[in-house]
């Protein structure tokens, strides 16, 4: 699962096994994150000893194992490079409860829940992005504006020289999935 290549990832065919490697990776720190979250809210909620609680251990566990498989096959720094690519995928969780979709995406070694929130003139397109697990620092708000320019209101969006401001990781990621 080697990175280094000519071509950006979105080119290539997903049948590739470097497209598929990188999915992998993506997919397997998404599910050690939310089996993360997961835990922390049954141990807040139903305490430490619930049987539901040793459920989402378990599953926490059996994540983190499959985590230390794909780092021994390929390597630590082979993972860390598949994590910093832009996003190849996504994982779409329906849940029961308000029949809420939850998006989850996968950003620079981190995954983050996108809820879709409802534009405005100004900005047509909006996306919350909410940590998972939840951390300190967030959620932050992604938008494409009425005039084509993106936006964030992360720190290393907000505190860029304007001159020559690139695209923050979260405005980088939702523009590789087309969805800003």
């Amino acid at each position: 699962m080697k990175t280094r290549r000519r071509l950006p990832l979105s080119a290539l065919d997903p049948e590739d096994p470097l497209w598929k490697g990188v999915e992998l990776a993506q997919r397997g720190r998404m599910v050690l994150d939310v089996a993360t979250a997961d835990l922390a809210a049954a141990e807040t909620h139903l305490g430490a000893f619930h049987p539901t609680t040793w459920h989402y251990r378990q599953a926490l566990a059996d994540a983190r194992n499959a985590w230390d498989r794909l780092r021994a096959i390929y390597g630590t720094l082979t993972l860390k490079e598949a994590l910093d690519e832009p996003p190849l995928t996504t994982l779409t969780l329906e849940t029961k409860m308000r029949g809420r979709t939850i998006i989850l995406v996968p950003i620079r070694g981190g995954t983050y829940m996108a809820e879709r929130v409802e534009g405005t003139a100004l900005a047509p397109r909006q996306w919350r992005l909410t940590r998972v697990p939840t951390t300190d620092d967030g959620p932050y708000f992604v938008c494409l504006l009425a005039g084509g320019a993106t936006q964030c209101d992360c720190a290393e969006w907000v505190y860029q020289d304007e001159e020559a401001r690139r695209p923050c990781k979260h405005v980088a990621a939702l523009n590789s999935l087309g969805w800003i």
